[in-house]
C-alpha cells in the first residue's frame, strides 16, 4: 500500500501513530512457526515487480526473517540492483535478482507487486507460468482524483484477485498484504503491527500464506474467506490512504473480537 509523504531522516520515529480498528466477525488463522526455522522459509519467494516500493519492502522484510528471496523485474539489471540493496540492509540474506520470467521459473510461490496498469499484459504472457503456483496478489487498482484516493475499475471482475483467478483458474490465488504501508515495510527500524487479511478460494493456499505471514513479527494472518472478498480489501486500502493523508498518520488495520484458534 502506498503511504503518505515520508518523514524526515530518522523515519523510525513518527508522530500520530495509531491503528485503524475494524470490528468484525471472522476467523484468525494460526500460523506455523515464526522466524527462519519455519519450514516454509527454506523455499524461495519470488517478488514479481519486486523493484517497486511495495515489492521491495515485502522482500526486505521476508529476507530479514530468513526466507530466500528472488526479485523479478522486466529489466534484469534493475532486479540485480534491488537484490544488492536488500543484501546491504540484511547481511547474509539469500537474495537474487532476475528478469520476471526467470524469477517465476525459480519459485512455486509468486508475489505480484507491480502497478495495476501492467496487470493485463502480464496475465496475457504469464498464463502458463502461473498455473498451479501459489500467487499472492498485493496489487490495488488506485487512482488519485482531487487529492482523494479511489479505486479504478478492474474490468471484467470486481477486484484484482478475482480477475487473476478468473483469467488463470489453475493458479492458487490469495489476495494479501494490500493494507500495509510500503513506507513502513521498507524501514526495518519500524516494527510491523496489525493484521493481514487473506482472501482466496483454496483453504490450503490461505493457510500457506498465513504461515508466511507468521514469519513477520508483529503481523497476524486473518482468514477473510473466498477471493470474492478481495474487493473489500482493496476498498479498505483506499480508505486507509485517505485517513492517513487526512491525519498525517501511517495507520494499519487490526481485527478485534475474534477468539484465538
Amino acid at each position: 500500500m502506498p503511504g503518505p509523504p515520508a518523514p524526515a531522516a530518522g523515519g523510525a520515529k513518527f508522530g500520530s501513530r495509531w491503528v485503524f480498528l475494524l470490528y468484525a466477525r471472522g476467523q484468525a488463522l494460526s500460523t506455523a512457526g515464526r522466524g527462519p526455522v519455519c519450514s516454509l522459509a527454506v523455499r524461495p519467494l519470488a517478488f514479481i515487480g519486486g523493484t517497486g516500493p511495495q515489492g521491495l519492502g515485502l522482500a526486505l522484510r521476508f529476507a530479514a526473517a530468513g526466507a530466500p528471496v528472488v526479485i523479478g523485474s522486466r529489466a534484469a539489471e534493475r532486479a540485480a540492483a534491488a537484490a544488492e540493496t536488500i543484501r546491504a540492509a540484511v547481511p547474509g540474506a539469500s537474495v537474487r535478482g532476475h528478469e520476471n520470467a526467470e524469477a517465476m521459473a525459480r519459485s512455486e510461490r509468486l508475489v505480484l507487486t507491480f502497478p495495476f496498469a501492467g496487470l493485463a499484459g502480464f496475465l496475457a504472457q504469464a498464463r502458463e507460468a502461473l498455473a498451479g503456483k501459489l500467487v499472492i496478489d498485493v496489487i490495488v487498482p488506485l487512482a488519485v482524483r482531487d487529492g482523494f484516493f479511489e479505486l479504478t475499475p478492474v474490468g471484467g471482475a470486481a477486484s484484482v484477485g478475482e480477475l487473476i483467478q478468473q483469467t488463470i483458474p489453475a493458479a492458487r490465488v490469495v489476495s494479501a498484504f494490500k493494507n500495509h504501508s510500503a513506507e513502513k515495510l521498507r524501514d526495518l527500524a519500524v516494527p510491523l503491527e496489525g493484521d493481514v487479511l487473506l482472501c482466496g478460494n483454496e483453504a490450503a493456499a490461505r493457510a500457506e500464506v498465513a504461515a508466511l505471514v507468521g514469519l513477520l513479527p508483529g503481523l497476524r494472518a486473518v482468514d477473510a474467506g473466498g477471493i470474492a472478498n478481495a474487493r473489500w480489501l482493496e476498498a479498505i486500502t483506499a480508505l486507509l490512504l485517505n485517513l492517513n493523508r487526512r491525519h498525517k498518520a501511517r495507520a494499519t488495520i487490526a481485527i478485534l473480537g475474534m477468539p484465538p484458534t
